[in-house]
């Protein structure tokens, strides 16, 4: 089952604030309401001196079994303990730059997806060790002729297939086989109602049976949007509107965390 926690932990957990700044202690600062009211802890995930070990950041977080955080950087992916210490890293030019992470608990390990815009690529390696074990190009025989491909999202059906949203480019989202074979494709840039303009985040919604694909459309006009398309690739519906700048989701039981450009969740 695929097992995504990436935004309400990043909301719970990190603060890249040292906990101690000019001989005073900072404080948690509460945000949100009811049920999805978070604290932040201050110093989690710092290193010896108080500042961030990550360096630059444009990607996601997600969260193994064992409650480790992966959370993706400019220079690799981090891997910190429960209690916010670096445990492992994986760095070097394969890890770079992604953009999206997902993890899935399969029958060998936990695997980590990632969407590597900058790379022209989703990849797929071992949440324990970095083995890369797929890599996913862009797929000639979809006909399309493109010039470039920007993934920007990526995530995993129930039988394996797997699904890579071209959300800076195209806009097209493909489709693949667990082996990576090209199975097909949807969507188009566009403001209409089944087009996207930004196809910026994707995950799957597990809140219903069958799941379905919940994609972010990220710059759609005039407001961004949610939408629901079945694991086929068909339409379904909008989920909702009249959003800022819906980048990506994170489903955890119920509920479903977006963050949008425009600073709010």
């Amino acid at each position: 089952m695929l097992q995504v926690f990436r935004l309400s932990v990043a909301c719970a957990l990190v603060a890249l604030l040292p906990a101690d700044v000019s001989g005073f202690q900072v404080q948690p600062v509460r945000m949100g309401t009811g049920v999805m009211t978070f604290d932040t802890v201050p110093g989690w995930g710092l290193g010896p001196d108080g500042r961030s070990v990550l360096g630059s950041t444009h990607g996601g977080v997600v969260v193994d079994k064992a409650g480790n955080v992966y959370t993706s950087a400019n220079i690799g992916v981090f891997v910190f303990s429960p209690e916010g210490q670096v445990i492992r890293r994986f760095l070097g030019d394969e890890y770079t730059s992604i953009h999206d992470l997902e993890i899935r608990a399969e029958a060998d390990g936990e695997f980590i997806y990632g969407a590597r815009n900058n790379a022209k690529e989703g990849i797929k390696f071992n949440a324990e060790t970095g083995a890369i074990v797929l890599k996913l190009t862009y797929p000639e025989e979809s006909g399309l002729g493109l010039k470039d491909f920007k993934p920007t999202a990526i995530t995993v059906g129930p039988t394996g297939d797997i699904y890579l949203s071209d959300g800076f480019s195209s806009n097209h989202i493909f489709r693949y086989d667990r082996n990576g074979k090209y199975i097909s494709h949807f969507g188009q840039k566009g403001n209409d109602l089944k087009q996207f303009n930004t196809a910026h985040g994707m995950t799957l919604d597990t809140r219903y049976e069958p799941p379905r694909l919940l994609i972010c459309d990220r710059n759609h006009q005039p407001k961004g949007r949610l939408l629901h398309y079945d694991l086929n690739g068909n339409y379904i519906d909008e989920v909702i509107t009249g959003l800022g700048m819906p980048t990506s989701a994170a489903v955890q039981g119920d509920y479903v965390s977006v963050p949008d450009l425009q600073g709010r969740l």
